[in-house]
């Protein structure tokens, strides 16, 4: 890290403390003023992190939660937008269109079947399992909940990292609609809108939305002269909310995403690599393919595909058996296409050309009771069922290649090894958690879930070189020879968990609550869906997480200040992690899914909103994370290296963010709006090798908007800038230094703009 940004680290993080500190005295002005005037206060935050609608400031959870109208003020309109917002996580779009998500060090960023995501994505309470259909674009928004920490006593699906909940708009009993259209830079325009309302009045109300985004690459392909990794995305979803009896409710729901860009997205060089382009014409001529100037460029010859179909449907039945007990039943069918054409080394030679086409289904089955009457005591139970069938062709163009040191001496010819894996698996579980409240200040809180899940998996080869050769598997140093066509190997394994929670919250003083808590986590083990023999393909082991926190929720001058703070300490165990490389004897190309040994995280964590004045309203988050491997052994220039003490990858030790929107009538009917969020995020390894040629170093990263609309607020216009100041910044890499002899990263977006209308009914 250099001084400058040293320094811009350390300005923009003692700004946020002044910030906080200067919070409070404009706020207790307002408070002294006329008691006969009513003063704004922010909205209560109604959440259902613990299955049952509760004020963010009494649930016992590190929860962050974003409504339709603070997920526009960030100008959100994926998933990824939200992410500097909330304090240790980490939140963007992976090399496979996937849904990269960590949550305090925990996370996955591989995006094959075989790797579970460590943080789930839920759809109206319905999991989503492919992180590539779990990337959202963010439309028909009713709420959105970000939860920190093992998840498992009260949701259907056990995620061991946290989870990110998405709530849709909830239709009403009058006719409402939306649309907002636009366009900026990049070529990009979008729309999205919505209509909703009573269809049969007191009987049947139903609604219908749907988005489309598109926009030209951010890269330049100096190799083809396009640009590379456009958008043109579309989603939609439509839901009828049925009550036939006051007491009874049916929601079926039905929702799509398909995306048909013209590219997928390449990686941009970050160390050179020398090739012979056209071996064949003698003499050959080598080439150095050195990194470019530019990030934004790239030198790709195989990036023509990236499509991708999601669609689900869900039937939802809630019985209110008593004022006190609901009982709940959610069915649903979820269906996966994906086929992907990758040039993963980053360079015009066939040496690591990637082609994935994957289609999955799921099913799930959650029925679960909800008891929450008058008296000190409630709980929620259920019983969860989970089937997923995934079958992936995947084929890699392996280039022939002779390793002299560094670079590769990579050659125009190649092998490719192609297969099939087909995995099922299904799991079943039941959750039951508690709390009750010994007195009007204190609370206990206890939870349990057991999940048994098996792992059914099989590979068929259609072409392999060297299966069974590789010193890391302790296999004797000769040519092994090439493997069979139609050769399958296969494997079963059962894996189950108790997985408990603990909780003990107390109300300090009216507005100050604290909590501590105690819960393990638990991520299914499997079998690793690019193993190229039987050894290769003995089931890698589970995840588990013990973690312990400590809160404080407090709300302050009558509603106008609300900070929210956590410390918390994970012990981490076999945490899985993908690396690549060579095998040391052959030179053949190796990927490795792998346990490692453990790890140790802690952090801090703090989440400010406040209103000093009507028409000002600010936010603020900070957060610490110290996280570590306490010991790993990975591939490393070929060679089994122990790299503990290196940073858990996505998991920057320091981050923060400033928001602030100001509001302002320049007219009886008009109002002007101005927003600026700026967030800070520390050195961030982006793969897990944490090499020093792919870090993403320190960064402030700012957005801005300028608005008017209207003061009943139907009509707005607005102009918005992302990425302010241009940051280049990595999101993603891969360390393929000991094979085919390069290093590349993927890029987040460069500065955009744009301009949109919005209509609100």
């Amino acid at each position: 890290m250099t001084d400058a940004k040293r320094a811009s680290g350390r300005y923009f993080l003692t700004a946020s403390m002044l910030a906080l500190a200067a919070m409070q005295m404009p706020a207790t002005a307002q408070d002294s003023g006329d008691p006969g005037e009513a003063a704004r206060t922010l909205d209560e935050v109604t959440v259902t992190a613990r299955r049952r609608e509760e004020s963010l400031q009494d649930v016992p959870i590190a929860v962050s939660a974003f409504s339709a109208e603070r997920a526009d003020e960030l100008q959100a309109d994926d998933l990824s937008g939200l992410q500097y917002a909330i304090p240790n996580v980490y939140l963007d779009e992976g090399d496979a269109s996937n849904a990269v998500i960590f949550v305090r060090g925990v996370g996955q960023n591989d995006s094959l079947a075989f790797a579970d995501p460590g943080v789930g994505v839920y759809v109206d309470d319905v999991f989503i399992a492919r992180s590539q259909a779990a990337f959202l674009d963010l439309f028909d928004i009713g709420r959105i909940e970000v939860l920190r920490g093992p998840q498992g006593t009260l949701y259907g699906r056990n995620t061991i990292g946290g989870a990110v909940k998405f709530v849709s708009f909830e239709p009403g009993d009058e006719l409402e609609g939306y649309l907002e259209a636009g366009g900026g830079n990049f070529s990009s325009y979008f729309a999205r809108g919505r209509v909703s309302g009573p269809i049969a009045e007191g009987l049947l109300r139903g609604k219908i939305a749907g988005s489309v985004q598109g926009r030209d690459g951010y890269n330049t392909n100096i190799f083809t002269g396009e640009d590379d990794g456009d958008q043109l995305t579309f989603a939609g979803r439509a839901a009828l909310y049925f009550t036939p009896r006051s007491d009874l409710t049916f929601v079926l729901s039905a929702d799509g995403k398909f995306d048909r860009p013209d590219t997928s997205r390449s990686p941009s060089l970050a160390t050179p690599v020398l090739g012979f382009p056209d071996p064949v014409n003698a003499p050959a001529t080598p080439a150095i393919f050195q990194p470019p100037a530019d990030p934004f460029t790239v030198n790709t010859n195989a990036n023509n595909r990236s499509e991708i179909d999601a669609y689900g449907v869900s039937l939802k039945a809630t019985w209110q058996a008593t004022d006190a007990l609901s009982i709940e039943s959610i069915s649903a069918f979820r269906g996966f296409n994906f086929d992907l054409i990758l040039d993963t080394d980053g360079s015009p030679l066939p040496l690591l050309d990637v082609l994935v086409q994957q289609d999955q289904e799921q099913f799930t089955q959650e029925i679960r009771a909800t008891y929450d009457g008058d008296g000190p005591f409630a709980a929620t139970g259920g019983l969860y069922y989970f089937h997923d069938n995934d079958l992936t062709f995947s084929g890699v163009d392996n280039a022939a290649a002779a390793i002299f040191g560094f670079p590769v001496l990579a050659f125009g010819f190649s092998s490719s090894s192609l297969a099939d894996t087909r995995q099922v698996t299904d799991s079943f579980a039941a959750f039951f958690d508690a709390s009750y409240d010994l007195t009007d200040r204190l609370s206990l809180s206890a939870g349990l879930r057991y999940t048994t899940e098996t792992r059914d998996s099989a590979r068929r080869f259609e072409m392999i070189f060297n299966p069974d050769l590789s010193v890391l598997q302790d296999t004797p140093p000769f040519l092994a020879g090439v493997g069979v066509p139609g050769n399958v190997i296969s494997g079963e394994a059962t894996f189950d968990a108790f997985t408990p929670r603990f909780s003990v919250s107390y109300t300090l003083a009216d507005g100050i609550n604290s909590y501590v808590s105690a819960s393990r986590g638990f991520k299914s083990g499997g079998f690793d869906g690019r193993a190229n023999n039987d050894f290769g393909f003995e089931p890698f082991d589970p995840e588990f997480v013990w973690s312990y926190e400590a809160g404080l929720k407090t709300s302050f001058h009558g509603g106008r200040l609300v900070a929210n703070a956590a410390y918390f300490y994970n012990d981490y165990s076999d945490v899985q992690v993908t690396s690549f490389g060579a095998d040391p004897v052959t030179g053949v190309f190796v990927s490795q899914f792998t346990n490692a040994a453990a790890a140790t995280i802690q952090g801090i964590e703090l989440e400010v909103f406040a209103l000093p004045t009507d028409e000002l309203s600010l936010s603020a988050s900070f957060g610490f994370l110290d996280a570590e491997y306490d010991r790993f052994d990975t591939l490393v220039g070929g060679i089994a290296t122990d790299v503990s003490g290196r940073r858990l990858v996505n998991a920057p030790r320091w981050n923060a963010s400033l928001g602030a929107t100001y509001e302002r009538p320049v007219s009886n009917r008009l109002v002007a709006v101005a927003h600026l969020d700026a967030a800070y995020r520390d050195v961030v390894a982006v793969e897990v090798t944490d090499s020093p040629n792919l870090e993403q170093g320190s960064y402030i990263l700012g957005n801005a908007f300028v608005a008017v609309k209207t003061a009943d607020n139907r009509y707005e216009v607005r102009a918005g800038v992302q990425n302010l100041s241009d940051e280049a910044i990595r999101v993603q890499g891969f360390n393929l230094s000991a094979f085919p002899g390069v290093e590349t990263g993927f890029f987040a977006a460069p500065r955009t703009w744009d301009i949109r209308a919005i209509v609100r009914s």
